[in-house]
């Protein structure tokens, strides 16, 4: 019975992870102006909702309680395009990612059951593609934040197109 309740604890918690990145991941994807960027944002967190939904259905399939999750509060969205903003809130989409690949990996040393297994490590092995497709943006944007003056930025490029 513990391994059951053990099991259902860290799926919640994958669960509870899972939407709230995909949250962030729709705020951030306001904050930019490039439209490839904001469907970057906007498949990031259409697939990291799909992994929570997933993880729900695991835990009614093992026998744990339907998954609840408190309802959002409202955020105002961020306009700005200032390209110190999101060089940080592409950091803080590696810290996210990197928590989360955390969890997975803790989640992973204590389940043992293969097909739930197989769903964990599927999870996990996308979670690491972003933190390094995150760190190659931050240093695009820190590339752009110090071109800033010059007539290559991104940001210039981009609104061009």
């Amino acid at each position: 019975m513990n391994d059951l309740l053990n099991r259902e604890k860290y799926l919640q918690q994958l669960l509870n992870d899972n939407f709230m990145v995909a949250r962030y991941y729709r705020k951030t994807m306001e904050s930019f102006l490039d439209r490839s960027l904001k469907q970057y944002f906007q498949s990031l967190a259409s697939k990291r909702s799909q992994f929570a939904i997933e993880l729900g259905e695991e835990i009614k399939f093992y026998g744990g309680e339907k998954p609840y999750n408190l309802p959002m509060g409202y955020d105002r969205k961020w306009t700005e395009d200032d390209v110190e903003g999101k060089f940080e809130k592409t950091s803080k989409c590696v810290r996210l990612n990197k928590e989360s690949l955390e969890k997975y990996q803790e989640a992973l040393s204590e389940i043992s059951d293969g097909s739930l297994r197989e769903i964990l490590i599927r999870h996990k092995a996308f979670v690491t593609n972003c933190i390094v497709e995150f760190e190659a943006l931050k240093s695009l944007l820190k590339y752009d934040k110090g071109n800033d003056t010059h007539k290559g930025s991104l940001r210039e490029e981009s609104s061009q197109f």
